[in-house]
C-alpha cells in the first residue's frame, strides 16, 4: 500500500502534472489534492478546455489516465479524519531529516504550495515533519522534485 499523498494548494499546472506523474510512476493509484488555486478546473472556452486535456496527458506522460485524483474540500477536517500518521514536508527545528525518518504504511505525506509551503494551522495538525537536506548552495528543491525524492525514500523502506 505505501504512503498516501496530499498536495496542498499547488500553484502551477506543470508542477501539479509532474507530481501526478511521479506519484503514478511510484505505483500510487490515488492522490489527494486540495485545489485552492483551481488548477483542475477546466478553462471556460472549448478550445482551451481541449488543449488543457491534451496538455494534462502530455505533461503527465499519460499518468493522468492511471491515477485517481481525489479532491479535498476541507483540509483540516480531512486531516482530523485521516486514519494514519500525517507528515508535513517543511524545514523546522523539529523536522526530521528524510534519510533518518521511518515511514509506515498509510502515512499521509503533505506537500505544500510552491510559494508559501504549508500554513501553520496545517503543520499544527501533523504528527511529524520531514525535510530534505540541501548540500549545495541552492536553498530548496522544486516541489515536484521534492515529492519524487520523498516517494523514492518511502518506497525503499516499505517495499
Amino acid at each position: 500500500m505505501g504512503v498516501n499523498i496530499l498536495l496542498y494548494a499547488p500553484e502551477y499546472r506543470p508542477n501539479l502534472s509532474s507530481m501526478i506523474r511521479s506519484a503514478e510512476f511510484f505505483g500510487h493509484q490515488r492522490i489527494y489534492i486540495y485545489d485552492q488555486n483551481n488548477l483542475l478546473e477546466p478553462p471556460t472556452n472549448k478550445v482551451s478546455r481541449a488543449d488543457m486535456n491534451h496538455l494534462a496527458r502530455v505533461w503527465t506522460a499519460g499518468a493522468i489516465e492511471h491515477i485517481q485524483l481525489e479532491l479535498v474540500q476541507e483540509p483540516k477536517a480531512f486531516l482530523i479524519a485521516y486514519s494514519g500518521r500525517v507528515i508535513a514536508t517543511h524545514i523546522s527545528p523539529t523536522a526530521q531529516l528524510l534519510g533518518s525518518f521511518r515511514f509506515y504504511q498509510n502515512d499521509l505525506v503533505i506537500m505544500g504550495s510552491e510559494k508559501d509551503g504549508l500554513p501553520k494551522e496545517i503543520i499544527a495538525q501533523c504528527e511529524q515533519s520531514i525535510y530534505i537536506p540541501a548540500i549545495g548552495k541552492t536553498p530548496c528543491l522544486n516541489v515536484a522534485v521534492s515529492l519524487g525524492v520523498v516517494l523514492y525514500a518511502a518506497q525503499q523502506q516499505l517495499d
